[in-house]
C-alpha cells in the first residue's frame, strides 16, 4: 500500500487511494468487495447496510373531515460534538380543511436552500421566499433571490432580490393591483456608485508603510512581515466600525484609512519579496 499522498500534502477526495481516506477516517464504511463467479443475488446482499442516522421521519396530521392539515418530513441529525440532536427539515406542507395547500416548505437534501410557498385558497400564490441556511441545526440564514408576493387575482404585487449576503440588490418593484409599477429602485446601481465613491477617496489617501502599520495599530516602529498577520489586524479594526456597532457617521472616514492602511501594508509585503 502507497502513502506518498499523505507524505506529500493534503488528501484528495478524488485522487488518494482508498487506504490513504480509510486511515485518515475521511470513509468510515468497509470497502465492498464481491465475488461474483457464482453468480450475484441481491436478495442475499448484506454487504452494504444503511446508517441509521440517514433515517427520514414523516409527521401527518388530519382535520376531522379527513382531509389533509399537515405533513412535516425530517430526518435526525444526530449529537456531534458539542452539538446537539436537531431536526433537519426536508417538507413541511400545511393543509386548510378543504385540502388545499396553503404553505409549503421545502429543504432539499444536499443543498443550503430553504423555500417557503403561500398560496390563497383558490390555489393561486400568494408569496415565495427563498432562505439561504448558513447552519442546519440552528436554522440560522439569510434571505436570497427572489422574493416576489402576488394579488389573489394573479398579478405580481411585489419583487424583491437579495444577494449572496442577504442584502437587497438588482431592481426591486412594487406593482398596482392593475399590473402597473407604482414604486421601483436600482440598488445595484447605488451600490457601484457608493463603491466608486469610496474608491476615490481611498485613492488619495497617501500614507507611508509606517503610518499604514501606526493606523492598524501595530506598535511604534513595528513593520509586519506576513500578509496573513495583517488581514488578522484589519479585521479586528474593522469590527467596532460595522454601522450595526458604531451609529458615528465618521465611520465610514475612518474605515477608509484602516482600509488604505491594509492596502498599502499589503503592497509593500508583495514588493519586499
Amino acid at each position: 500500500m502507497a502513502l506518498q499522498t499523505v507524505a506529500q500534502g493534503a488528501l484528495d477526495l478524488h485522487k488518494s487511494s482508498c487506504e490513504e481516506l480509510q486511515i485518515a477516517r475521511v470513509y468510515t464504511r468497509h470497502q465492498t468487495q464481491i465475488c461474483l463467479a457464482s453468480g450475484y443475488n441481491s436478495g442475499d446482499d448484506d454487504s452494504d447496510e444503511d446508517e441509521e442516522g440517514g433515517k427520514l421521519v414523516t409527521e401527518r396530521q388530519y382535520h376531522g373531515n379527513g382531509n389533509k392539515k399537515f405533513f412535516k418530513t425530517y430526518q435526525i441529525l444526530q449529537a456531534k460534538g458539542s452539538l446537539p440532536c436537531a431536526e433537519r427539515l426536508i417538507e413541511e406542507k400545511h393543509f386548510d380543511v378543504s385540502g388545499v395547500c396553503r404553505v409549503d416548505y421545502h429543504f432539499g437534501l444536499g443543498q443550503p436552500y430553504r423555500s417557503r410557498k403561500h398560496f390563497y385558497e383558490n390555489q393561486r400564490m400568494k408569496s415565495e421566499q427563498l432562505f439561504f441556511v448558513e447552519d442546519e441545526r440552528t436554522m440560522k440564514a439569510r434571505k436570497v433571490g427572489y422574493w416576489r408576493e402576488y394579488y389573489e387575482g394573479g398579478n405580481t404585487k411585489t419583487e424583491k432580490q437579495y444577494d449572496a449576503n442577504g442584502i437587497r440588490a438588482g431592481f426591486c418593484k412594487r406593482y398596482a393591483e392593475d399590473g402597473s409599477l407604482e414604486w421601483v429602485k436600482d440598488y445595484t446601481k447605488d451600490y457601484i456608485e457608493r463603491l466608486a465613491e469610496f474608491n476615490a477617496q481611498r485613492g488619495k489617501l497617501d500614507i507611508s508603510v509606517e503610518e499604514a502599520a501606526a493606523l492598524l495599530g501595530f506598535g511604534s516602529g513595528q513593520i509586519p512581515t506576513e500578509a496573513a498577520e495583517v488581514d488578522r489586524v484589519y479585521r479586528k479594526r474593522c469590527m467596532p466600525l460595522h454601522p450595526d456597532k458604531c451609529p458615528d457617521p465618521d465611520a465610514n472616514e475612518r474605515f477608509i484609512e484602516v482600509s488604505r492602511a491594509r492596502e498599502v501594508l499589503l503592497k509593500h509585503l508583495s514588493s519586499s519579496k
